[in-house]
């Protein structure tokens, strides 16, 4: 989360929770990361928010098996020359036990998951992924789900 004024971050909830709050690490000043407040970059189900730009918006189940090409750079505050981007992937209404694997489009899909899910999961992960040809990051989807994602910063070409 990108700190706010007083070196502060604001949590909202929608409804009433107890909230845990654990820090994994930071990027000092003058680092390659720019923290974003989080701009949802695709929302797969019908009749939810927009995107931030309404790309990538109500496009249904993501069938088992499939991949998805999401346009990362340019939108939501990524810079268009990232190299990499933070996002959080969210899956629900999963059909089965699987998983998504985030990675550079162009690329060959890795074996190793981001994201693992059973049936009728509703399930999120942090991802860092590396932006692959022309500024998109490939979403493998094992088994059929909805997705969601968030993105939080970029890392910065070098």
């Amino acid at each position: 989360a990108k700190v706010g004024a007083n070196g502060k971050v604001c949590l909202y909830t929608e409804a009433a929770a107890h909230i845990i709050v654990d820090v994994n690490g930071f990027f000092p000043a003058g680092s390659d990361f720019s923290a974003l407040s989080p701009a949802r970059l695709l929302e797969t189900r019908v009749g939810e928010l927009s995107t931030v730009d309404g790309l990538f918006w109500q496009i249904g189940l993501r069938a088992a098996g499939s991949v998805t090409q999401l346009t990362v750079t340019g939108r939501g505050g990524v810079a268009p020359d990232a190299e990499a981007v933070v996002m959080n992937i969210a899956v629900t209404g999963t059909l089965g036990h699987g998983y998504v694997t985030a990675y550079p489009c162009g690329a060959p899909r890795p074996t190793a998951s981001n994201l693992n899910y059973g049936p009728g999961d509703t399930i999120s992960n942090a991802v860092t992924a590396k932006v692959g040809a022309n500024g998109k990051v490939c979403l493998y989807t094992e088994a059929a789900a909805h997705i969601i994602v968030d993105v939080n910063g970029f890392h910065a070409s070098t």
